[in-house]
């Protein structure tokens, strides 16, 4: 039984990391308070009778790590052998990765009733509109080919084309409801559709795009191994958070993060782009710009970050600072975006080798340092 627990935990880490909620600055307390987790959530699912699909490891980490109170409360209410699709519903509800598939599959499904309804409604009313125009035709002929009608013959046939508008009013009015209806229906799905792919696409903690975007927008960089126009990539990584996740705890940093992610978007010009693709570490793409430009907005937003205070907790008047270290690579000097990022990367790395904060631009000479450092710490 231990041995089972065992295995049942080392997959549920490795399910959590491969859906990014371990994705936060690990120290001893975190990892033994990450690891009490991981084993409750284990012996839980274990407890009720859960499957022990991915998906259901994901939301009930997410319900357990206390992260959404709400949540929390509806994963509890379920009780004892909660059935799948119960399980399902809050997982598609809170938007959680591991049910996407589901959700889509539940939209598509969705979408394929409301249109077979418009269907069959649109059908059924254009085959009483032919009985409805039939009963007119018939009538004007009668008009034209027997003129000599008794008034109460064309009293009754007028009665029955009196009842039959009567209905077909009826009857297009509430056809006129049901395609309401059904267009209310398929703005919702567009909406569900809206929020799955946001969700699929943007960080929870900043808001940012994540590194799924991230790598979408690396793509449409290059066409054919050729750069679609002058741009730079930037790769950050915010120095001292981690550092503060150690020292003040995972909350501490996501209140630094959601104050840097307003920083980082006003920092930027409308067309350019910055996504979160790590625990401290982001992405800037800036478009229309020469090595010069990319260093000199870098610096910008270094300059924008290091004025943001992060107060920390328990410690009245007490706030700590952050800074930045960025690697640069221009597209151009790039055969595609896994290269890009490679440059960007390397130039990263060669900045906090140095020790201190700084910004890189990629070169050939990369190994020897031989292009400038600018740090804002340096003498």
């Amino acid at each position: 039984m231990l041995y089972q627990l065992s295995l049942a935990i080392t997959a549920l880490s490795a399910i959590c990391q491969g859906y990014g909620m371990t994705d936060k600055p690990q120290h001893d307390g975190n990892q033994t308070q990450n690891a009490a987790i991981l084993l409750k959530v284990a012996q839980t699912m274990a407890k009720l009778g859960v499957a022990a699909f991915p998906r259901n490891y994901e939301l009930f980490y997410e319900a357990l790590s206390g992260s959404n109170p709400q949540l929390t409360r509806e994963v509890a209410a379920l009780g004892a052998h909660p059935m799948q699709n119960q399980i399902e519903q809050i997982g598609i509800k809170y938007h959680l990765s591991g049910f996407s598939a589901i959700e889509a599959d539940t939209i598509r499904a969705d979408t394929a009733r409301s249109i077979s309804a418009v269907s069959h409604a649109l059908k059924d009313s254009i085959a009483k509109k032919e009985v409805f125009a039939a009963m007119l035709r018939g009538f004007i002929t009668r008009l034209e080919t027997d003129p000599v009608a008794g008034m109460s013959d064309f009293a009754d046939d007028a009665a029955r084309l009196r009842d039959a508008v009567a209905v077909f009013e009826r009857e297009e009015k509430a056809f006129a409801a049901a395609m309401n209806e059904t267009v209310t229906q398929l703005g919702g799905i567009d909406s569900d559709i809206e929020t799955m792919r946001k969700t699929a696409t943007r960080d929870p903690v900043t808001g940012l795009p994540n590194r799924i975007a991230f790598s979408a927008k690396l793509t449409a960089l290059y066409d054919d191994g050729k750069a679609v126009g002058p741009a730079a990539l930037a790769l950050v990584t915010v120095e001292g958070l981690r550092d503060m996740g150690e020292r003040h705890g995972a909350t501490t940093v996501e209140k630094a993060l959601k104050k840097l992610a307003p920083e980082f978007r006003k920092s930027v010009k409308k067309n350019d782009f910055v996504a979160r693709i790590g625990t401290d570490e982001f992405a800037f793409v800036f478009h229309d710009v020469s090595a010069d430009n990319a260093e000199a907005i870098a610096q910008r937003i270094c300059t924008s970050v290091e004025g943001v205070q992060v107060a920390l907790p328990n410690r009245a008047f007490t706030t700590q600072t952050l800074s930045l270290s960025t690697g640069i690579a221009m597209a151009f000097t790039a055969s595609g975006g896994v290269d890009l990022f490679t440059q960007a990367e390397l130039a990263l790395r060669a900045v906090r080798s140095g020790g201190k904060p700084g910004t890189l631009v990629f070169s050939a000479a990369i190994g020897g340092r031989t292009k400038k450092t600018y740090s804002p710490h340096a003498a």
